[in-house]
């Protein structure tokens, strides 16, 4: 069938790919305490040698519940579209934390394990270190959207606000949840790491 033919005959051509699609990744981090997922998406190309480091690292852990502890899976094979991350980021289907997205560099992450690591110190290592969301320490440039900025200029108080006020005007309602609770749980997690160890 000519090019011609299938155009009159309906058949569509396949499309070209699109080059330099910005591809991205997700890491998902379960929650037995929350009994939720939450999904990381970070830019794939520019941080492919530290996210396989990662992976590396992540593949060498029997993943299971153990409490309050999460677990961690990171997809290198699937990719997704910036605007599907960014979708992903507006899906509201968890109470505790709303799944993000980050277009910066990503740092390389050492989890610290030790050849005498059994599966359970392993896990508590990871949770150490990327519980709750604290992969944000080792990726820049979150992509929040502005309308969960909330700006100063909108409202002029009658009393004069609270450092606590102040600090939180910027931050998006999703990380002001998981901002103190993120770090007393992470902080009650280590607790449990550290006694188990």
């Amino acid at each position: 069938m000519t090019p011609e033919t299938q155009k009159n005959a309906g058949v569509k051509e396949d499309a070209p790919p699109v080059q330099n699609e910005t591809k991205y990744v997700a890491l998902m981090e379960t929650n037995g305490k929350e009994c939720e997922s939450w999904l990381y998406f970070i830019k794939y190309d520019e941080n492919v040698e530290n996210l396989e480091h990662l992976q590396k690292q992540l593949e060498k852990v029997d993943w299971f519940i153990i409490e309050d502890l999460s677990t961690f899976d990171l997809d290198l094979e699937h990719f997704v579209s910036e605007s599907t991350a960014k979708e992903m980021t507006t899906l509201d289907l968890n109470s505790y934390a709303f799944h993000r997205k980050f277009d910066g560099p990503l740092r390389k992450i050492d989890l610290g394990f030790r050849p005498k690591d059994d599966n359970e110190t392993k896990i508590c290592k990871a949770f150490d270190i990327l519980s709750y969301g604290q992969i944000e320490d080792f990726v820049d440039d979150e992509d929040i959207d502005s309308d969960d900025i909330e700006s100063s200029d909108e409202s002029e108080p009658d009393e004069p606000k609270s450092q606590q006020q102040i600090d939180e005007e910027w931050i998006p309602p999703a990380l002001r949840r998981l901002d103190t609770s993120k770090q007393q749980r992470a902080a009650q997690g280590k607790k449990k790491c550290i006694k188990r160890r």
